[in-house]
């Protein structure tokens, strides 16, 4: 697995610079886990890193795909109009991802591993950079990615994370 500590404080870095300006829409794309029982967790770690770059809860999650296929997808909607589309699959060899946050006056773009270090166990793993709500609701997020997998429905949550 990875740990994306260095991802994140790169772009924490660059949108308190304000050059793009306020962050409305992150797509990440990543190839990461190693196993299928990886995806979900990687995938709310993933939520939890968008929630704190858009600085917002989500307010409502669908999630596709199958942790057995080898790939999950979440869309997260925030009430102020932000949006994530997230995904991750199985690292076929080489883990890669693919990030964009599109912002306000500008755009961020990261690729590949170059901002990725190792880590031997991401969940026991914790990146004390990100706000502590988004750390919080990492189990909450792995709980709405199961509901919305198997009702195959989008689900509403709290402001707090938990589902409604």
């Amino acid at each position: 697995m990875y740990d994306w500590t260095v991802l994140n404080q790169t772009v924490s870095e660059t949108l308190a610079s304000g050059t793009v300006g306020t962050p409305l829409f992150v797509r990440w794309t990543a190839a990461a886990a190693q196993n299928p029982p990886e995806l979900k967790p990687l995938l709310a770690a993933m939520s939890a890193y968008a929630e704190s770059w858009l600085s917002a809860r989500p307010r409502r999650v669908y999630a596709t795909g199958s942790a057995d296929a080898g790939h999950l997808s979440l869309a997260l909607e925030f009430g102020n109009g932000q949006s994530a589309l997230l995904a991750i699959a199985l690292a076929q060899g080489h883990p890669t991802m693919n990030l964009i946050i599109l912002g306000a006056r500008g755009a961020i773009y990261q690729a590949d591993a170059e901002v990725t270090a190792h880590a031997l166990n991401l969940a026991g793993d914790r990146d004390d950079s990100l706000q502590p709500s988004a750390l919080l609701s990492t189990p909450r997020m792995v709980a709405a990615i199961d509901k919305s997998l198997f009702s195959q429905q989008p689900v509403l949550l709290s402001a707090e994370g938990d589902q409604r």
